[in-house]
C-alpha cells in the first residue's frame, strides 16, 4: 500500500476474493478472456442478479432444489451459507424462493443480502458460459 501511495501500478493475480476486495480495480478472466472489470464496489453494485442468503440444514436438497427453477441463475456455497443468484426482474427474490422451498418442504431461512465479490465471480463466469454455449 505505502508503493500504491507512491504512485506505483501493481498487477495482483489471486483466485482469493477477499484479497481481490482490497485492490482499486478489478478484472475478471474466464479461459483467458475478460468477463468484467471495474472496482469490486461497482461490480457489486452493478451485478445483474438480487442475491439471497440461504441458511439451512439440508444445503445440497435446497440447491438441487433452487437450481431447477427458472428464475434462479445459480446457487453457490459462500461458507456455510447458499447465495441464489436471482433474475432482477422477479419482484420478490425472497418470496419467490420460499414459496419454492416450502413447495419441496425444505426447511431454511433467507434473507436479501448484497452481493459480495464471490457472487459477482459466480455470475460473470456463467453469462460467458453462456455466451460461449
Amino acid at each position: 500500500f505505502d508503493l500504491i501511495d507512491q504512485g506505483t501500478t501493481i498487477l495482483v493475480t489471486t483466485h482469493f476474493m477477499d484479497e481481490a476486495e482490497r485492490c482499486y480495480s478489478l478484472a475478471i478472466l474466464d479461459e483467458g478472456r475478460l468477463v468484467a472489470d471495474g472496482s469490486p464496489d461497482s461490480l457489486m453494485t452493478d451485478l445483474p442478479a438480487s442475491v439471497v442468503e440461504v441458511e439451512t440444514e439440508r444445503a445440497r436438497s435446497v440447491r438441487t432444489a433452487l437450481m431447477a427453477a427458472d428464475d434462479v441463475y445459480d446457487v453457490a456455497q459462500i461458507g456455510s451459507r447458499l447465495h441464489a443468484l436471482v433474475d432482477p426482474n422477479r419482484i420478490d427474490p425472497l418470496a419467490y424462493l420460499k414459496e419454492l422451498l416450502s413447495a419441496s418442504s425444505l426447511p431454511a431461512t433467507l434473507r436479501r443480502v448484497k452481493p459480495n465479490l464471490e457472487d459477482v465471480f459466480v455470475m460473470a463466469t456463467l453469462e460467458h458460459g453462456r455466451a460461449a454455449a
